[in-house]
């Protein structure tokens, strides 16, 4: 049932932006929706997030040499913590990483969940209150999470993959899981 709901959503964000749009989104004309192993692609998760298929999360374009790559055309209500964040494959611009609904996609471990703060004035030297809650993880509850930011926290690989998709926008922090076993 829930491939079949992804299948219906994914048709009418398809059909809504329309094909032809979709392929001028594409910095390459030979991208696609879908990755291997049947992954989203980046352009599904942003023409999702936002309605157009933008291949990149950083801000507005670059132009590389005379070729010109499309990011995000402006700040977003829904924004994007991810893991490749921390491993430096690239950075999510700030116009995802500020969320001003306090709500973050989490694209951590070839799969996507769900970071959010109740109150949605969510600053990067504030303590924050989180709550996490991934759809594979068969949760009962949500997770809530404290961030105390500029804790003076070293990131390792050792760190729970949350917590250092976490850290790429509130740096250094400790992340207390109040008392729940920490995800790894």
């Amino acid at each position: 049932k829930q491939w079949y709901q992804r299948r219906v959503a994914i048709t009418a964000g398809i059909l809504s932006r329309g094909v032809d749009a979709i392929r001028a989104d594409f910095d390459e004309p030979g991208s696609v929706l879908m990755a291997n192993h049947g992954y989203c692609s980046q352009e599904l998760v942003n023409l999702c997030m936002m309605g157009y298929s933008a291949q990149n999360v950083f801000n507005k374009t670059i132009d590389l040499d005379g070729k010109i790559l499309k990011g995000i055309r402006e700040p977003r209500d829904i924004g994007l913590l991810t893991l490749y964040e921390y491993y430096k494959v690239f950075e999510v611009g700030s116009y995802l990483k500020h969320a001003s609904s306090g709500i973050w996609v989490i694209c951590s471990e070839s799969h996507y969940s769900v970071l959010f703060s109740k109150n949605s004035v969510c600053t990067p030297h504030k303590t924050t209150s989180l709550y996490y809650y991934d759809s594979l993880g068969n949760q009962d509850a949500l997770y809530k999470l404290t961030v105390y930011p500029d804790s003076g926290v070293i990131s390792t690989d050792e760190d729970p993959p949350l917590e250092l998709c976490i850290r790429t926008l509130w740096k250094n922090a400790k992340v207390d899981w109040n008392g729940a076993e920490p995800l790894l």
